[in-house]
């Protein structure tokens, strides 16, 4: 079936946010532009949310994508979620791809209906405002399969809780990090040193790692290089 008649057919895009892992619950919404009309598939009402998803397409190399997501912060629910749920580093992030037509209320409904289920978890927090939140997410083949309790094992990137900035008290909060990086240079997501310290926020990658822990010693860094060769 080509895009084109998936897109006459009305194709619509699901997300299952799993945060049990996190001491949470199961969240399911979809994108406000899909939610014209109510959202209810195999029985379960999928909540409108503003939002732009981009990124889950696999390249033509074969590259296991790394998707961000970007959602509405504008009532302050995102920062909840991420106080309450510890970032939400780690949770479980799944796409659902169907049509309308087997939604509750479409023409053939069928919740064992879909074109794809991807399975993602969010590794990264890239921002944080008043207006959005926004998320790298790492695929869950990129893991190998592999998870302990508490500490999920990514390839490229680490899962130390970051140091953040408190503009009330003009000074950083460690109550939550777990990265011991306690340095006075800060760089942003993008590895650009010495930005104002509201802009700190590392990359959660080897070369964050490195310019915090120069030298030649013993990153803390929380991935694992090595298990892309693991079979």
């Amino acid at each position: 079936m080509s895009e084109g008649q998936l897109i006459t057919q009305e194709l619509i895009t699901l997300y299952q946010l799993d945060t049990t892992a996190l001491g949470g619950q199961w969240f399911y919404f979809t994108s406000a532009e899909d939610a014209a009309t109510l959202i209810v598939w195999g029985g379960q009402q999928y909540s409108p949310l503003p939002m732009q998803a981009q990124g889950f397409e696999m390249t033509t190399k074969g590259a296991i994508p790394q998707p961000s997501v970007t959602i509405s912060n504008v009532y302050g629910a995102a920062s909840t979620l991420l106080r309450e749920y510890k970032g939400l580093l780690g949770a479980k992030l799944i796409r659902i791809l169907t049509l309308r037509r087997f939604l509750d209320d479409g023409s053939t409904p069928d919740a064992n209906a879909l074109i794809s289920r991807d399975v993602f978890v969010v590794a990264q927090k890239t921002s944080h405002t008043p207006v959005m939140v926004a998320f790298k997410l790492a695929s869950a083949m990129d893991q190998q399969g592999v998870e302990l309790p508490r500490r999920l094992i990514l390839r490229d990137l680490c899962s130390h809780v970051y140091r953040t900035w408190r503009p009330d008290l003009g000074a950083f909060d460690y109550s939550k990090a777990t990265c011991p990086y306690s340095g006075v240079t800060n760089w942003d997501v993008n590895d650009q040193v010495n930005v104002p310290p509201p802009q700190d926020q590392c990359s959660r990658t080897m070369i964050g790692c490195m310019n915090r822990f120069p030298g030649g010693q013993p990153l803390p860094a929380r991935f694992f290089p090595a298990v892309g060769r693991v079979k």
